[in-house]
C-alpha cells in the first residue's frame, strides 16, 4: 500500500505543473519567429518540474523456508508507481548546436515487488527520495518557425536521501543503497516565448549498478539484483 502523504503530494504537485503550463500558453502564443535571444546567451538558468514512472530490473533468487509456513517465494513480481521530480536548470552554450546542461532535482520514486508464497502474496515497498546530479550534453536541431528539436544524453548521479533507520526498521521496505549511477537518454522541442523558453521533454535513466542490499530477513534471498530504470515526462522552463 503507499503511503498516503506520498500519494497526496504527488497528486497536488501534477496539479501544480499542469495549471502552470496552461499559463504560460498565452505568452507562448507571442512568440517571434526564430527568436535566438536565448541561445545567443553563454549562460541560461531555469527550472524543471515532471512526473516520473519507476521501473527495476532485478535478478530472482532462491529465498529461505519460511519459518512459520515452511515455504519459499516461488515468484517475485515488480509494478512500477509514479513520482514526481523538482529541480533547476544551468544551461551553458558551448557552440551553436551544442550545450552542457547541469540540472541538479530531487526525485520521488516507489516500486513494489509482490512476493508469491505458497497461495498466498504479500507486498515489499522499495522508496527512495534521490538527490540526483547529472551532467548532459545536448544537440539542437537548426530553427523551425519558433522551435528547435535536440537531442541529449549524459550521466547522472543519485543519493538517496531516505532515514537509514526508518529503511532498516520497517521490514516493508526493500533495503537498497544508497548511491546509484545512470545512463541517460532524452529528446524535447524548445518552443521560444517573449519571456520565457518552454521545453516539453521525455527522458529515460537506464540504472548501471546493482543497488538491492540483502537485510537477512525472511525472503531476502528471493532476489539477488535490483538496477533502476525510470521514465522522466517533465517541462523545462528558462
Amino acid at each position: 500500500m503507499e503511503a498516503p502523504h506520498l500519494r497526496d503530494m504527488r497528486f497536488i504537485l501534477s496539479g501544480k505543473i499542469i495549471l502552470f503550463a496552461l499559463l504560460l500558453i498565452p505568452q507562448l502564443g507571442k512568440a517571434q519567429w526564430n527568436n535566438s535571444l536565448y541561445d545567443l546567451r553563454k549562460w541560461n538558468l531555469g527550472f524543471t518540474m515532471g512526473i516520473n514512472a519507476a521501473y527495476v530490473r532485478f535478478v530472482q533468487g532462491m529465498s529461505a523456508p519460511d519459518p512459520v509456513k515452511k515455504n519459499v517465494a516461488k515468484q517475485v513480481t515488480a509494478t512500477p508507481s509514479y513520482g514526481i521530480n523538482l529541480g533547476l536548470i544551468c544551461n551553458v552554450r558551448l557552440q551553436k548546436y551544442l550545450d552542457l546542461r547541469f540540472i541538479p532535482a530531487v526525485s520521488l520514486q516507489q516500486r513494489s515487488f509482490t512476493y508469491l508464497v505458497g497461495d498466498s502474496s504479500f507486498t515489499r515497498r522499495l522508496e527512495a527520495s534521490y538527490m540526483e546530479i547529472p551532467l548532459y550534453l545536448r544537440f539542437k536541431s537548426q530553427f523551425y518557425h519558433n522551435h528547435r528539436v535536440y537531442v541529449m544524453t549524459g550521466l547522472k548521479y543519485s543519493n538517496n536521501l531516505m532515514s537509514e533507520r526508518r529503511l532498516k526498521d520497517d521490514p516493508d521496505l526493500v533495503k537498497i543503497d544508497n548511491h546509484d549511477f545512470s545512463w541517460e537518454f532524452a529528446a524535447g522541442v524548445n518552443i521560444y516565448g517573449d519571456r520565457v523558453l518552454l521545453s516539453p521533454e521525455i527522458r529515460y535513466s537506464l540504472g548501471m549498478r546493482n543497488i538491492y542490499t540483502p537485510d537477512f530477513t525472511d525472503y531476502s534471498s528471493a532476489i539477488k539484483m535490483i538496477t533502476t530504470h525510470s521514465i522522466l515526462i517533465c517541462l523545462n522552463f528558462e
